[in-house]
């Protein structure tokens, strides 16, 4: 008797949730951004993500996916940052000799960076390859930083 009771219960339940997973607009969007943050696509992912959000604010899968595609986006954009100051390190480097301003500019590229890089919150759920590239720059800024300072 109450087993019978018991999973009646739980298909409606579960008939609900899949109910309501089927035909909110919010959960479907949510579920594109899953996919699009699974797949390394960080900024769609956020714009689904907070499309979701807006539709519905009690949307957690959407909340959480907004969450973490801003913190990637970040880790990106810090990556390509990084990247672009190397490039303009190097340029500067390859005259042989350092003025004062060049020094200067230099110094200011590696405290930009490492600046940057303190204020970074990756969390467990963040992609790993992103966080070890990110910590990968901010050691070669660090490295530059002391070797001339």
């Amino acid at each position: 008797m109450y087993k019978k009771v018991f999973m009646s219960i739980l298909f409606f339940v579960v008939g609900l949730g899949i109910f309501l997973f089927a035909f909110s607009d919010s959960y479907k969007l949510s579920l594109k951004a899953r996919v699009k943050y699974f797949l390394g696509e960080y900024k769609e992912a956020k714009v689904l993500a907070k499309q979701a959000f807006e539709l519905d604010p009690y949307n957690k899968m959407a909340f959480s996916i907004l969450t973490q595609s801003k913190i990637s986006a970040t880790l990106i954009d810090y990556i390509k940052d990084s990247k672009r100051y190397l490039k303009k390190i190097e340029t500067l480097s390859s005259k042989g000799n350092f003025s004062n301003s060049d020094k200067i500019k230099i110094k200011m590229f590696c405290e930009i960076q490492m600046g940057k890089y303190d204020k970074l919150t990756p969390t467990i759920m963040t992609d790993k390859d992103l966080s070890e590239e990110s910590k990968k720059y901010y050691k070669k800024f660090k490295d530059i930083h002391e070797e001339l300072f």
